[in-house]
């Protein structure tokens, strides 16, 4: 599995600490290295940049005026991506759409340069509020979308999980890479082992970076919500028994096996209609929001990028 999202927060904190925090893998980082980094490393060769021809981070211009390139490097962290040049990107376009979405609230005559000083995120809220209307669904609407999607709607199941996690923070490709090995390794030596309970257990104390290795990696009952997304949406697929193939997230990589699982109930279309009608006013209003921002990016002179505006992560408002 590929991670794709590096959301620092975790929940479930207070019962059990699922996943070690980046203090646990005591490992030298900060924003600032990240940020040094990323200006100093060679140029970024995404498809939808235009870089100069000895700089990772691109030249970008909006109306003429060009996106800062500290301000590029410290948007980074909020992209995460399956590749840095894809990262690159994705706060790159953040960045311009962020200044097209100031030029349109400059140029608001309600709103104007006062607006934007006062407070810019308010400024952008308001604008987008009076050119942004997403449709509601009807009754009719959300009923049919439960009806073609019914297994979306069920409750998650319990599971009864255990893990090794092989440690390593999201930007260390070479040793994830190592990692991702050896946990093939360990994997194969559990189910070769004449009593694979026994290697876990040893195996979860001996390597494990998470604090449950002192349970023999057990994490006790999980319910949807206690982990990260990118661990959860795995494990909550799976059967009972060792995953044959590790498990991939920020944290590093997981060697699991799950113990015991109890399945979701199906929800009715009552149960499940708020949540039903939540996601397709979310839906609508993201089209809404990318149609609005295809016509600012229309109205403007870009130069450096080539935008992609139908993804969902398309800027920090």
């Amino acid at each position: 599995m590929t991670a794709t999202t590096y959301d620092p927060r975790q929940a479930a904190e207070d019962n059990i600490r699922i996943m070690p925090t980046s203090d646990d893998l005591k490992k030298p980082h900060s924003d600032q290295e990240f940020i040094e980094k990323a200006l100093a490393e060679e140029r970024s060769n995404h498809k939808n940049l235009i870089a100069s021809s000895r700089e990772e981070l691109p030249n970008v211009y909006v109306n003429g005026v060009m996106i800062d390139k500290t301000a590029i490097a410290q948007e980074l962290q909020y992209h995460p991506a399956a590749s840095k040049e894809d990262a690159l990107f994705l706060a790159t376009q953040a960045l311009v759409v962020r200044e097209l979405l100031k030029l349109a609230v400059i140029e608001d005559a309600q709103l104007g340069q006062a607006a934007w000083d006062a407070n810019e995120e308010q400024a952008i809220s308001d604008l987008i509020e009076k050119n942004v209307i997403a449709t509601t669904p009807d009754a009719s609407t959300c009923e049919r979308y439960y009806e073609q999607n019914k297994t979306e709607y069920k409750t998650a199941p319990i599971m009864s999980v255990r893990h090794i996690l092989l440690a390593s923070l999201p930007e260390d490709g070479e040793e994830r890479l190592e990692l991702k090995n050896k946990a093939y390794k360990l994997i194969e030596q559990i189910k070769d082992s004449a009593n694979p309970d026994a290697e876990f257990i040893e195996l979860a104390r001996q390597y494990s970076a998470c604090p449950s290795k002192e349970q023999g990696g057990e994490l006790g009952i999980l319910t949807a919500g206690q982990t990260v997304p990118e661990f959860e949406s795995v494990v909550f697929a799976m059967e009972k028994g060792l995953a044959p193939s590790p498990i991939e997230s920020r944290y590093g990589f997981h060697i699991v096996d799950v113990l015991d699982k109890q399945p979701g109930l199906q929800l009715d279309y009552l149960q499940a209609k708020p949540a039903i009608a939540n996601k397709l006013a979310q839906q609508a209003f993201h089209h809404g929001l990318c149609d609005y921002l295809y016509t600012l990016a229309e109205n403007a002179e870009i130069d450096g990028i080539q935008m992609e505006l139908d993804q969902e992560n398309i800027f920090r408002g």
